[in-house]
């Protein structure tokens, strides 16, 4: 690098998650082309904490929620004067927006959108932070989106136009993955030889379809197939009880949190996406990188972008079970080579997003 810039990276914690995930990656490519990185945190937890680099200065705003963090925000940017504040998610984007134009910085503000805000308006609080979305955004200096669907969201959603968005994918820490996938699993179907295993996993949240993979795996009916579904969430006891009234409750596992997902990926025989909608669907690409076979709802947005089109694996309508069963069971009979499905991740290691980044960065201003 010509010149060592200063970042911080505002988010609200580490806990174990898709845009903690993307964070932690992003600060370990920054820092290798030199960056001094903050990790400016709403509340300084989670287990992802343990994973950042060295040289990454932790900053623990103690807020209780995000629009808490709204005044150490301004007085860590009054008073550390970072060359660039990048944000990530709805609600953190603006409070940092806030922050921003209250502490009359310097600093270059680039904030990041990871989900569709169309599909963001449940509660009362994501009500707020959406039509925060469309007041704010345009004061940003710089607007990223995770995919080419979030991007053609915010055109939608706010007063952004396509050419005031960055289109820049997460960064996928693809040497580290493959590390952890050929590490020792720790489930007995995916030690069991005899098995085809489908895997799942995430939030049990409705947005990520777990119904609908349930329903399509009752249609399978083959006694050498079993799904293990990782993950915990507001649904767990409802699809439980489900898995039992569809009679399949003896060939599912619920195996809760996973320390390494990885080694469950780089096991099974296939991964299933079948969420209503993502951001981006980064567990795709870990799936990916682990050489695992995957299916995925072709849902807005990010899974398309990802697998070409299904060139990298079947896309079927989001919440056809049947759809999803047959594109499963093709999938165990006729599956891409590992090969080829690395290569594919590849395409989203870490050095290739972060060099996107620092020429983002370095375009103008700071």
């Amino acid at each position: 690098m010509a010149e060592k810039k200063s970042i911080g990276i505002y988010l609200t914690s580490m806990s174990m998650g898709g845009a903690e995930r993307v964070a932690r990656n992003l600060c370990k490519g920054l820092v290798d082309l030199g960056y001094e990185v903050d990790l400016v945190l709403v509340d300084a937890t989670g287990e992802l904490l343990d994973e950042l680099p060295d040289p990454v200065s932790i900053v623990d705003l103690n807020a209780s929620r995000v629009l808490r963090s709204l005044r150490p925000l301004r007085e860590y940017l009054s008073t550390r004067e970072p060359d660039i504040l990048y944000s990530m998610m709805t609600e953190p984007n603006v409070v940092a927006i806030l922050a921003h134009r209250l502490s009359m910085t310097d600093s270059r503000l680039v904030v990041s959108e990871h989900n569709m805000l169309s599909h963001s308006s449940e509660s009362m609080k994501d009500q707020l932070a959406r039509a925060g979305a469309w007041g704010l955004y345009p004061l940003a200096d710089d607007v990223v989106a995770v995919s080419k669907g979030v991007r053609d969201d915010l055109v939608a959603t706010t007063r952004l136009d396509s050419a005031d968005i960055s289109l820049i994918y997460n960064p996928v820490d693809v040497e580290s993955i493959r590390k952890q996938a050929s590490q020792p699993v720790n489930h007995e179907w995916l030690t069991d030889d005899s098995l085809d295993v489908v895997l799942a996993g995430g939030r049990h949240e409705p947005q990520k379809g777990f119904d609908t993979l349930l329903g399509a795996f009752s249609r399978i009916d083959a006694e050498d197939v079993r799904l293990v579904l990782f993950g915990t969430g507001p649904e767990t006891t409802s699809l439980q009880t489900r898995a039992v009234a569809l009679g399949i409750d003896d060939r599912v596992s619920f195996a809760g949190f996973v320390e390494n997902p990885f080694s469950y990926m780089g096991s099974a025989d296939v991964f299933v996406l079948s969420s209503e909608y993502e951001g981006f669907g980064l567990v795709l690409i870990e799936a990916l990188a682990c050489g695992c076979p995957v299916v995925s709802t072709d849902c807005e947005s990010g899974p398309a972008e990802i697998l070409e089109g299904g060139t990298y694996g079947p896309l079927v309508p989001v919440g056809d079970d049947s759809a999803l069963a047959d594109a499963i069971t093709a999938t165990l009979e006729d599956a891409l080579d590992s090969d080829t499905l690395r290569g594919r991740a590849d395409d989203f290691d870490i050095e290739s997003s972060v060099a996107q980044y620092d020429s983002l960065f370095r375009s103008s201003g700071t």
